[in-house]
């Protein structure tokens, strides 16, 4: 069930007969001269409305086509990407077809084209396995064009080369919203029945406004990388086990990334984390946590101490008074204690972000800037 149809070897697209007078007067004309033929396989054309309203092309009689019938919400989906597009001053080409050598034939939903730039917009309202997006995707890639899906499914990949959204439909405002996944996002445990579950869905974006949004750079992966971000401090005080004086120590620091890219999750590293092997662990410490600084706070310097418990040297928070070393049980104790003890700023380091994933820290996400 196309948008699309061919007319004496004209395209012509169903959303431009915008009123009903127009599309029944196509109707009366391609039953008068049976001109009309359906793109896939050149057979003849009836005019329909899907429940949703939308207008489209369908066979008169099905015959041996194998072309499969579309949903009335994808057609409606098809059809708010052209508009998306429009409005981004692309060119929107729905149901656009091609072949490149030693892969195959490939068949965009609605192919967005300015200049040499190609964006194929993929609505996948069934259910596709990750090998069978892998193997379209390299397609699109060996054509020159970047594919970007939109599941209805709740789980796919949340990768760069990759781009995959959740797609959405609202009955009662009928309209299709575009979800992307949140930090707390786990393709492997997200189930149907929790697949509406805010907390893993960090933006929702109506989806003619999250198209056009793409095609004029509001969609990034990964923002906070390489950017200068507010960092807070989050420390709390305790009572030093050794000399039994007030101490304060260091929990975490606090990368406030949806200060600058709104909805943009924030990135929590702990002390422990930073310990483990950070690139330049220790001077990220230099730089952030001065000794000077933190001890006119009565927090003691963060460095590495050996330990006689775990029988090794670790980054550690020390008491501002004598120097014993705070270790992390006392760091969990305070949890519930914490407060931010400064502010400053840093750079959030592409060399990070391979460390803090195996941490289960993630801050390879997309993230649409609505502004």
């Amino acid at each position: 069930m196309p948008l699309k149809c061919i007319d004496n070897q004209r395209e012509i697209f169903s959303f431009d007969f915008e009123s009903d007078e127009d599309w029944n007067a196509l109707r009366l004309r391609n039953k008068a001269t049976n001109s009309l033929r359906m793109p896939c396989c050149g057979a003849a054309v009836v005019l329909r409305t899907s429940k949703l309203g939308t207008k489209h092309f369908a066979h008169a009689r099905r015959g041996p086509c194998l072309t499969a019938p579309e949903s009335a919400e994808h057609l409606l989906a098809k059809r708010i990407i052209v508009e998306g597009i429009a409005r981004a001053q692309w060119h929107a080409a729905p149901e656009q077809s091609g072949e490149t050598p030693d892969v195959g034939a490939w068949k965009a939903d609605v192919l967005a084209s300015k200049g040499i730039a190609k964006v194929a917009f993929e609505v996948q309202w069934s259910r596709q396995t990750l090998d069978e997006t892998l193997r379209r995707q390299e397609r699109y890639r060996a054509a020159g064009v970047r594919g970007l899906w939109l599941f209805r499914q709740p789980d796919f990949p949340v990768e760069k080369e990759i781009p995959a959204f959740r797609l959405a439909y609202d009955e009662l405002r009928k309209e299709f919203f575009v979800g992307l996944p949140s930090s707390e996002y786990d393709p492997e445990y997200l189930t149907n029945s929790r697949r509406d579950d805010p907390n893993f869905w960090q933006q929702t974006i109506e989806l003619s406004e999250f198209v056009e949004g793409t095609l004029s750079g509001s969609l990034k992966f990964a923002p906070p990388v390489g950017a200068t971000l507010p960092v807070e401090v989050v420390g709390a005080y305790t009572s030093c086990w050794k000399c039994r004086k007030e101490t304060g120590i260091v929990t975490e620091l606090l990368f406030r990334a949806s200060q600058v890219f709104e909805s943009c999750p924030d990135i929590s590293i702990s002390l422990e984390t930073l310990g483990h092997p950070i690139p330049d662990g220790e001077q990220i410490v230099k730089e952030l946590l001065p000794s000077d600084r933190l001890r006119q706070l009565g927090v003691g310097e963060v460095k590495p101490r050996y330990s006689k418990t775990q029988e090794r040297s670790y980054l550690s928070n020390g008491c501002v008074h004598c120097d014993a070393l705070q270790g992390q049980f006392f760091e969990h104790q305070v949890a519930n204690e914490q407060r931010t003890l400064f502010e400053t700023e840093a750079e959030f380091r592409a060399e990070w972000v391979r460390h803090l994933e195996d941490h289960g820290i993630n801050v390879n996400r997309w993230w649409f800037d609505a502004r």
